[in-house]
């Protein structure tokens, strides 16, 4: 399942960010939203995946944001606020 879970992720960097436009590897809703949480002058740090829909998703650390894509800090906790608790499909 991570595997379908990366390819979506590989979809939304491809795309900037769009995520709402991709499928959800468990329900097939057009429902995904993608929150990277980063350092801001390296643009590394970790991204989340889930689907608004089924509330399934993964995280991925060690990833860059691709340029263009909206980015939270990754030492404020305020980063994950409206991070629903998603089953992580690891």
């Amino acid at each position: 399942m991570r595997e379908a879970w990366l390819k979506a992720l590989a979809r939304v960097a491809e795309g900037h960010g769009d995520a709402a436009d991709s499928p959800c590897p468990v329900c097939g809703l057009d429902c995904l939203e993608v929150r990277y949480v980063v350092d801001d002058s390296s643009r590394v740090g970790y991204v989340l995946l889930w689907c608004g829909a089924c509330l399934h998703g993964i995280s991925v650390s060690r990833v860059r944001a691709p340029e263009g894509v909206a980015t939270w800090p990754i030492g404020d906790p305020a980063s994950v606020a409206g991070v629903p608790d998603f089953t992580r499909d690891d």
